[in-house]
């Protein structure tokens, strides 16, 4: 699959344009089919302004990460250790969930 698709002008079919601008209204990806199987796909894009921006770190996310160091300095490794298999043998003997 390409990861550029061949753009294709639709202002001039108008029974694509309409598909084309309910998906985008209503956020909604339709299946484009042909005799009862699948040939494409219509998503809404994904514009600019919908994608999420990142924010870059600041310096009270740095101090935020530096507080968190040595904060399991107490804890007994071995005894967590052990607490955790002990957790995991227990939640193998439930019976699965049925639906």
């Amino acid at each position: 699959m390409t990861t550029n698709p061949t753009p294709i002008d639709i202002s001039n079919n108008p029974e694509l344009l309409r598909l084309a601008e309910e998906v985008e209204a209503t956020k909604t990806p339709r299946k484009l089919t042909r005799q009862n199987k699948i040939v494409a796909l219509l998503m809404p894009a994904i514009s600019e302004q919908t994608r999420r921006k990142t924010r870059g770190k600041t310096k009270a996310d740095y101090e935020a990460f530096r507080s968190a160091a040595g904060g399991w300095k107490d804890v007994d490794t071995d005894q967590l250790m052990t607490d955790l298999y002990a957790d995991r043998r227990r939640r193998n003997n439930r019976p699965p969930i049925s639906v």
